[in-house]
């Protein structure tokens, strides 16, 4: 996208922000925030999020993030934040919510509707609050936490931005479109008097004082100005001007000035970086971080750091003031410091955060100005339940020397979220390391090891996953090597399981499959101490029956499954066919027989066909007559008439089924008879 085009969306941006039937009761630059949170949200990358744990614990030289209970919209102002005091001030809303410096919540103060930004006196003693839906500014006891005056500002309505030098406190101010402005009062006096430093402004400016030196700066969505003002006499006066349109500096988020009030940084929603300026003259000085939306910008108590506070990404950055370069950087790309979120108390960051469902967070980062250390950790991609396991890593330091022997603490975090704390581990003098484990469940484990830094260097923490996955089974099945239908039939085998543990008494699932594909299942079988097991059977028909048994596993150990394919023989049948051995041509003879499956009956009305074969002078003829149906008993019986002389061979035939082999039976009668 060319400047051009960038320059006409903002400025469609801009008309919209300011139509007062799409935001009648909100400043011009939430409108601003909320296309560019849109954008933001669009693009936003799914990545892991960097040094955070989810909540805020005892003293500890790691990260911490904390929730501080409400929500706050993107379109309502607040998420400031104050340092000082052993205390952490937030305003939220309707209120002021107090930490420790752990960053855990201590108090609420409330009664504060619409409070915005908070200026805290340089002995900590006292906090004021811009109270936008009071027309007040609040003063609070940092002691008591109680509010010690309400001064009135019904004559410079919605009071929203703040600065204090010494004892003279500087407001922004304005609810409606060109009708905002600044003042300044002594907060010292019973009844103080007000100063006005600039009227007709488009939108409430942000202020900031130090030293001799006050900056107005204009959130105009369009090019705004910082105004420089000398304020060493009894008069205001202007002594340079940053013109907006010549850095194209839109949508003004954040101001800070170094104590001395010489140099001015600056976070501009565009262009996407943090700025440094020479108050005396209004000159570019230097840009840090070009990355993203900035929100926030605040300046280490000895001047050497500037932090500088994004939308998402990297939401929090050190730069050094002289050089430029990044030295610090918290990685949580979920979330946003919001404007005016940061303060710094000592070598801690404090940043206010809102998340992706706009719930604010306060992040404590400490020890930022150390220099920085690393910590790298390798697991195996996979490892087996109850085996040693084995994850190496090095810590590092930036300069390049090696840390020599350190301590660092170790923990596993289930996929509950369950944390255990492992034994502790040092490092070798070059800074490699060695973790040792033996995991007791199958999922996916994560272990994190970090190092707490010393005077010189700043904490570390490096983490990484290994999907622990169950140990090997094995089942093996062993057939008989013979077996007939309708004979009981054994069938052995074995449960093994990795490492030659015993499995102790396991419940089997068997089933056998016919040939035709019909697949039976059994009741349970339970092995063994040692995993063997027997399968009794009898199979109801001759083929390729298959057996399976499975194992279903355990929480330690895979399924396991084997089968066995095992021919089965048909039962051997017998057919006997009784009849007269001679007699006379057309006389009826009457044969029987029986059928007879060794010892166990045939199919019931098993038929069978019967073949007569006639040899005599005439050649030999073969007839087919009647089938005849066996009884329940296997018995049957049949009758001919022989027409002729000759030798009848009467022959019984069974096809058989699944179960039971065929068979044939004859019997041969001689006929007397007139011979052709």
């Amino acid at each position: 996208m060319n400047s051009r085009t960038g320059e006409r969306i903002l400025e469609a941006i801009m008309l919209l922000a300011r139509r007062p039937d799409r935001a009648p009761s909100s400043p011009a630059p939430a409108v601003f925030r909320l296309a560019r949170r849109l954008l933001t949200l669009s693009t936003v990358p799914i990545m892991v999020a960097g040094l955070v744990v989810t909540q805020a614990p005892a003293a500890t030289a790691a990260d911490s993030k904390t929730d501080l209970g409400v929500s706050l919209p993107f379109y309502r102002r607040g998420g400031d934040v104050a340092a000082g005091h052993d205390k952490i001030f937030v305003s939220a809303g309707d209120r002021v919510i107090v930490a420790d410096t752990q960053g855990s919540i201590t108090d609420t103060i409330t009664g504060l509707p619409g409070v915005t930004e908070l200026a805290l006196a340089a002995d900590g003693s006292r906090l004021y609050a811009a109270v936008e839906g009071s027309n007040q500014v609040a003063e609070i006891s940092t002691d008591s936490l109680a509010i010690t005056r309400r001064i009135d500002l019904t004559a410079y309505p919605c009071p929203s931005t703040l600065s204090l030098s010494g004892s003279r406190l500087y407001v922004g101010y304005g609810c409606s479109t060109h009708a905002s402005g600044a003042v300044s009062l002594d907060v010292s006096a019973a009844e103080p008097e007000y100063t006005q430093i600039v009227t007709g402004l488009h939108s409430p400016p942000l202020v900031a004082a130090a030293g001799r030196t006050l900056v107005v700066g204009d959130t105009n969505l369009t090019y705004g100005n910082l105004n420089i003002y000398d304020v060493s006499g009894a008069t205001v006066n202007l002594r340079a001007v940053v013109i907006g349109s010549t850095y194209r500096l839109a949508n003004l988020q954040d101001l800070a000035l170094t104590a001395d009030g010489a140099t001015l940084f600056t976070a501009f929603g565009f262009p996407y970086q943090f700025d440094s300026w020479d108050t005396a003259t209004a000159a570019h000085v230097r840009s840090y971080g070009a990355q993203s939306y900035s929100h926030a910008v605040a300046i280490s108590p000895d001047g050497a750091h500037v932090v500088g506070g994004r939308s998402r990404g990297t939401p929090v950055a050190m730069f050094d003031v002289a050089t430029g370069e990044e030295t610090f950087a918290y990685r949580n790309p979920a979330d946003e410091v919001l404007p005016g979120g940061l303060a710094i108390s000592g070598t801690t960051v404090f940043a206010v955060l809102r998340d992706l469902s706009d719930r604010l967070h306060l992040a404590r980062l400490p020890d930022v100005t150390l220099a920085a250390s690393s910590l790298s950790l390798t697991a195996p991609s996979t490892s087996t339940v109850l085996d040693p396991l084995t994850l190496t890593g090095r810590l590092t330091l930036s300069d390049g020397s090696a840390p020599g022997v350190q301590p660092l603490a170790v923990t596993r975090q289930r996929s509950d979220g369950t944390v255990v704390s492992l034994p502790r581990v040092t490092t070798a003098e070059d800074g490699t390391f060695t973790i040792t484990d033996a995991p007791q469940v199958v999922e996916a484990l994560r272990y994190d090891v970090t190092w707490d830094g010393n005077s010189s260097f700043r904490w570390s923490r490096a983490w990484a996953w290994t999907t622990v996955v169950k140990r090997k089974s094995s089942l093996t099945v062993t057939p008989p090597s013979t077996a007939t239908a309708l004979d009981p039939l054994t069938l052995t085998g074995r449960l093994t399981l990795s490492g030659g543990s015993a499995p102790s008494t396991q419940r089997l699932a068997v089933s056998r499959i016919l040939p035709g594909g019909t697949e039976t299942p059994f009741t349970e079988v339970t092995t063994a101490e040692d995993g063997t097991f027997t399968v009794t059977d009898t199979s109801p028909v001759g083929g390729i029956v298959y057996y399976k048994v499975r194992w279903g596993g355990n929480s330690i150990y895979e399924p396991s499954q084997d089968g066995s394919n095992l021919l089965v023989a048909k039962r051997q049948t017998t057919l006997t066919v009784s009849g007269p051995e001679k007699a006379v041509a057309n006389k009826q003879l009457e044969f029987s027989g029986e059928l007879d499956g060794g010892g166990q009956l045939p199919s019931p009305n098993a038929v069978l066909t019967v073949h007569r074969t006639v040899v005599n002078h005439k050649g030999t003829i073969t007839s087919l007559l009647r089938n005849v149906t066996a009884s329940d008993d296997g018995s049957f019986s049949f009758t001919d008439t022989p027409s002729g002389g000759g030798e009848y061979t009467y022959s019984v035939k069974w096809a058989g089924d699944k179960t039971y082999s065929a068979v044939e039976g004859a019997h041969v009668v001689t006929v007397r008879g007139q011979l052709g």
